[in-house]
């Protein structure tokens, strides 16, 4: 039984159709939805990857941070005078530019784990020497606090009157 040309040619266009009904489904079946679920699970890893990522930069900062209040905290270990932090604070103000008007220290606080030591400074002059003033101080081998600041404006010529209630943390022997 031999087909006709046009029996074979039917044939094989149902055979096609009917493997391509078969892919479509199949692929829409099974594939697409794993294909899907595959995305989103790549999606969520990427975001998590990137929150680490970001995670870990910040880690770097902190350390470097860390290391420095490390550094300052230990060199402050040998409990120093209250007086040697003053005149640091008076020569760190009169290399910014500032004048020392007065300077009021108050008794040495236990906090805890460390000791405080809050003093009044009473200082006038440009508002760019304060900057560099409080540049000074954070770059200093002691960790200083500002609490409180009071910026005084005076007349048109007359430099600026300002009053800061500083704070020094010292370890305990």
């Amino acid at each position: 039984m031999s087909l006709v040309r046009r029996e074979l040619f039917l044939m094989s266009v149902y055979l096609c159709l009917i493997l391509g009904i078969g892919v479509y489904f199949f692929f829409f079946q099974f594939a697409y939805p794993r294909y899907v679920i595959i995305n989103s699970q790549i999606e969520s890893a990427e975001t998590a990857l990137s929150q680490i990522s970001q995670i870990l930069n910040g880690k770097t900062v902190i350390e470097k941070e860390y290391n420095d209040f490390v550094q300052k905290f230990e060199a402050n270990s040998a409990k120093p005078a209250v007086t040697d932090i003053l005149q640091d604070v008076k020569s760190k103000a009169g290399t910014a530019g500032l004048n020392v008007i007065n300077v009021k220290p108050f008794p040495l606080k236990d906090d805890g784990m460390y000791n405080e030591f809050d003093f009044k400074l009473e200082t006038e002059g440009e508002l760019k020497n304060l900057g560099r003033f409080f540049y000074a101080l954070d770059k200093s081998p002691y960790m200083f606090s500002i609490k409180h600041t009071q910026i005084n404006a005076q007349a048109k010529d007359e430099p600026l009157k300002v009053q800061l209630l500083l704070s020094a943390i010292l370890a305990k022997e």
